[in-house]
């Protein structure tokens, strides 16, 4: 009885303990948001060495491998390699973009008096405009085009912000590309020791599935993010060809976009296609239809032709499961979630396989071979 009491003591004590921790952590929110964000920064160039020697790692490897030459050579060619395009990147686009930005800021102005003209031209139509004021649209369209500069000044500015707070962590960068060095030269005794770590917290068996499950999610992020990275590089090279044939003066910039944007499935071409004749409309009505036009023949091309014969059917899911995934990874991890929809999807796709056949297997008069699967393309 006297250890009944103790025990209903010591678990009453512990649960006011946590209220009184979990009070002060809500008390104290800034403070301890602060030792994060601080801690963030500390180990930020781990993270970025992290990540720059897990894109770099396939590249040293092919080098490696192809040319039968050892890893310290290997790793010196690929990132003398990869400096060089930097630099080259940086020195000729760089300039380039933040010109164009600046332009179209100054610029601004005189954008928003061309939206006006157009709202007045169509108001001096008598018909249009009893249409529009019957619709109760009237304010709605004289507000749009009073705050379409504001909105495109901040859009500009946000953007400008971001560059800016890029180049701020441009030494946590720089010192994370250094230590991928050592990390990649040293990738066995790293992967064994993540290993081992990995056995120590989850038992073997545990272990094992989760090591089995980063080697299958790795694979289809190899497989899509990497070709898909390659198809995006040549359809906005092929946009900036095509903008400077026609005198786009914003082609490096709208260039820029098209390709980030054509790394999401589905909707990034088409938010690609939205922002590039925004920009092109103030230049002239008739240069926006022509930059509407030949992008989406760029696209075409690159939906019909270039991604089948680059992706194909490595990934093997279906337009319903890639939208699936990208929206919901996209609402959780923005747009890193989105570029990781398509290998996710893929991912349980896999494992979703191996349970259907193992429910299969063990239940064959309840599945048929006419079964829909909606991850399968």
């Amino acid at each position: 009885m006297f250890i009944n009491k103790n025990i209903k003591y010591r678990d009453i004590l512990i649960f006011a303990l946590m209220g009184l921790i979990g009070y002060k952590l809500i008390d104290n929110y800034d403070y301890f948001f602060n030792i994060g964000k601080k801690a963030l920064s500390i180990v930020s160039p781990f993270i970025y060495a992290m990540i720059c020697a897990y894109i770099l790692n396939p590249v040293v490897s092919f080098v490696e491998k192809r040319f039968k030459i050892k890893r310290k050579i290997s790793i010196a060619i690929t990132y003398f390699i990869i400096v060089a395009l930097v630099f080259i990147v940086l020195f000729y686009s760089i300039p380039s973009l933040i010109d164009s930005i600046v332009n179209i800021t100054i610029e601004i102005p005189t954008y928003v008096e061309i939206i006006q003209k157009w709202v007045n031209t169509i108001l001096e139509n008598e018909r249009i405009k009893v249409l529009i004021t019957q619709a109760g649209l009237l304010d709605n369209l004289q507000q749009i085009s009073n705050k379409a500069g504001n909105m495109s000044i901040d859009l500009l500015q946000n953007l400008a912000m971001y560059l800016l707070s890029f180049t701020s962590n441009l030494v946590s960068v720089v010192l994370g590309f250094v230590i991928s060095i050592y990390i990649i030269a040293d990738k066995e005794k790293f992967i064994k020791s993540l290993r081992i770590i990995t056995y120590m917290i989850l038992k073997e068996e545990k272990g094992t599935n989760l090591i089995e499950f980063i080697r299958t999610y790795n694979k289809m992020i190899g497989t899509y993010i990497g070709i898909k990275a390659i198809d995006s590089s040549i359809i906005g090279i092929l946009a900036l060809i095509g903008l400077v044939t026609v005198g786009e003066p914003y082609a490096p910039l709208i260039a820029l976009m098209v390709g980030v944007t054509n790394m999401i499935p589905y909707f990034g071409p088409l938010v690609g296609d939205i922002i590039s004749v925004i920009v092109a409309i103030f230049v002239s009505p008739t240069k926006a239809i022509i930059v509407f036009i030949l992008l989406l023949s760029i696209q075409q091309f690159d939906a019909w032709y270039l991604e089948p014969r680059l992706v194909g059917k490595k990934v093997g899911i279906s337009p319903l499961g890639i939208i699936l995934g990208v929206t919901i990874c996209g609402g959780i991890l923005g747009p890193i979630g989105m570029l990781l929809g398509s290998p996710t999807m893929a991912t349980i796709k896999i494992y979703y396989e191996k349970i259907y056949n193992k429910f299969k297997e063990n239940n064959p008069s309840l599945v048929n071979k006419e079964d829909l699967d909606i991850f399968t393309d």
